[in-house]
């Protein structure tokens, strides 16, 4: 396969994702962005985080977050709890509702997941996994590179 291939089966791979994520999504009033932040405030537990916290995790400005996050909070999915004496940063966590949504998500990634690698053995899956992480990486050090300069 021709690195240009890889790129394009890349997105196509994200395309129907994306698609099928949103059409699941839609019902909920939610976007893929939106939905992403709430999976990763779930798998931080009742610890929560703070918006840096967020944002580095996906590799974004604080400021793209922020929108996101206040949207959330609107819509009563989650809560920013007011920093602890002398601390400067708001602490962000799932709501009742935001934790029921993920029990739901949950079941939704799970088929999905089973859909993705069927006939993929647990090998098979770590390769593929670490292929990814490896391909993320190379891109990611280009990029600190700057192409094209």
């Amino acid at each position: 396969m021709f690195a240009n291939e890889i790129g394009i089966c890349l997105k196509k791979i994200h395309n129907l994702l994306e698609r099928g994520r949103n059409r699941d999504l839609k019902r909920h009033g939610l976007t893929g962005t939106q939905m992403e932040i709430l999976e990763y405030l779930h798998r931080r537990g009742k610890t929560g985080c703070i918006l840096a916290d967020i944002a580095s995790f996906f590799d974004v400005k604080h400021t793209s977050v922020l929108h996101v996050i206040k949207l959330l909070e609107q819509k009563g999915l989650i809560t920013r709890q007011a920093p602890a004496e002398g601390g400067r940063y708001r602490h962000i966590c799932l709501t009742e509702d935001g934790e029921r949504l993920m029990a739901e998500s949950d079941q939704i990634r799970f088929a999905v997941n089973r859909d993705m690698l069927r006939g993929f053995t647990e090998e098979e899956q770590g390769q593929l996994g670490s292929l990814l992480k490896r391909l993320y990486q190379n891109l990611k050090q280009g990029e600190e590179r700057s192409y094209g300069k």
